[in-house]
């Protein structure tokens, strides 16, 4: 007489072979080294066509978007539902990334995510990538502890299928496997908030493979908006790390220039770039600036480096300058409105006309702040001069925090502009800085205090 049907956790079920329905998972599953996908649910991860929801009329408010997401995913329980198709969970996941832009957004970062649905299932290291990343979010999400626990099992497993691709010279040079190294590098971001390089050793391997690709493997859109993905990271790393930037070369700026899309007004992509070319010198500027603050100041070769460090600078500053006043012949500029939080320190925000073009003035305001640091540093001008400039491009970044940081990837679009004006606030300003940090943290680890303050 046969035996009743196997109650046991998914994967044994699929085995024919007896669970003994351990909780939290079984001792089978421990064996072979996989995550127990429990006994009620699992996770299956599916490739399948695209799947496309219907484009959302408005942008919608944080609290409408807290009732959505409670729609799409699984309520909290002891995991997702095992029959959730991965191209629609992603193509949903994009749009949460992307709010409150679209995925066809003129923000980079936002704009490559729109690939993914169409990409999964082709390439396997980008499948463990998005696996990965596609675990966290709704983990944390729903508030799903084994959710979270499987995206740190398979996090270890993607990282073992990049490795083997890397080693491999064809599939190293793979534009999935570029995504899938940019994915598990705003895993960290997302993710990691206790240490405070990890997303420094994933950007610098970012960054080496960029460039171990060269420039004429950018030509294609998909290839471009990875680029374009990429390069905050890449930059950021190199101020970091006191290391040249590669992008600020002729080769990279000209490839970032190319008209890859049509998303994009053909003049506000020009100046959007041309932005983004003075941006890739900020790290030299920096490097720089650290090394004359440490140099005897009588030296002549000091001397010397400071006089061509102001000349740079001023030249950097009256490009800046320029480029502000053509793009806001472009773009309106942000206008000023009481703040909806009713803050102490900024009773006065910023709003922005467009929510694609706001981090492009933040952008704006930070480069700004470190040229006149830099100049304060050289003892450029009438005392006290640019430390005035330095505060007004401060409290212009600190003012459009509100509504810049809003969103998932709202953290990662403030993160530079933030850091520079933490660097050269006064007490209150860190503060308040401080406690948007708190806030911002609980989506995007990189930005806890405690990483942060490294």
């Amino acid at each position: 007489m046969p035996g009743s049907r196997s109650s046991g956790c998914l994967l044994c079920v699929q085995r024919h072979v007896k669970c003994d329905e351990r909780l939290p998972g079984c001792a089978r599953c421990e064996i072979y080294g996989r995550e127990c996908p429990g006994y009620d649910r699992g996770f299956r991860f599916v490739a399948g066509k695209p799947f496309r929801t219907p484009r959302r009329s408005k942008k919608p408010s944080a609290a409408s978007q807290d009732v959505a997401l409670q729609t799409r995913y699984p309520s909290p329980g002891p995991a997702p539902s095992r029959d959730l198709n991965m191209a629609q969970s992603l193509q949903n996941i994009v749009y949460d990334l992307a709010w409150p832009y679209t995925t066809a957004s003129a923000y980079a970062v936002a704009r490559w995510l729109r690939f993914l649905p169409e990409f999964y299932g082709r390439n396997r290291t980008l499948d463990a990538a998005v696996n990965c990343f596609v675990a966290h979010h709704i983990g944390h999400m729903t508030q799903n502890v084994q959710a979270v626990r499987y995206s740190r099992s398979t996090y270890l497993k993607a990282l073992t299928t990049l490795q083997r691709a890397l080693d491999d010279h064809v599939q190293s040079a793979c534009p999935e496997v570029l995504c899938a190294v940019i994915l598990l590098c705003m895993y960290e971001l997302f993710a990691n908030s206790t240490d405070s390089t990890s997303w420094m050793k994933h950007a610098k391997g970012l960054g080496q493979l960029v460039r171990f690709r060269g420039p004429s493997r950018y030509r294609g859109e998909f290839e471009n908006n990875l680029l374009k993905a990429s390069r905050g990271l890449i930059v950021m790393h190199s101020v970091f790390s006191g290391e040249e930037c590669f992008l600020a070369g002729h080769a990279w700026h000209a490839v970032m220039q190319q008209d890859s899309d049509n998303i994009i007004p053909r003049q506000i992509q020009v100046e959007i770039e041309d932005l983004f070319a003075s941006f890739t010198s900020i790290p030299d500027l920096i490097h720089r600036m650290f090394k004359i603050r440490t140099a005897n100041p009588t030296d002549l070769q000091t001397q010397l480096e400071i006089s061509k460090l102001v000349s740079e600078t001023l030249a950097m500053r009256d490009k800046l300058e320029m480029w502000y006043e053509r793009f806001t012949r472009l773009v309106p500029p942000p206008s000023e409105v009481p703040s909806s939080a009713d803050d102490a320190l900024y009773p006065i925000v910023f709003y922005y006309a467009s929510a694609d073009t706001a981090p492009i003035f933040c952008a704006y305001y930070a480069y700004m702040t470190i040229v006149h640091q830099v100049l304060q540093t050289t003892s450029f001008g009438i005392p006290g001069t640019q430390a005035m400039y330095v505060v007004f491009y401060r409290d212009q970044i600190c003012k459009s925090v509100e509504y810049t940081a809003c969103g998932l990837l709202g953290p990662l679009r403030m993160a530079f502009p933030l850091r520079v004006a933490y660097e050269v606030g006064d007490a209150p300003t860190k503060a308040w800085i401080e406690g948007w940090l708190q806030r911002l943290s609980q989506h995007y680890g990189a930005l806890s205090l405690r990483t942060f303050k490294e």
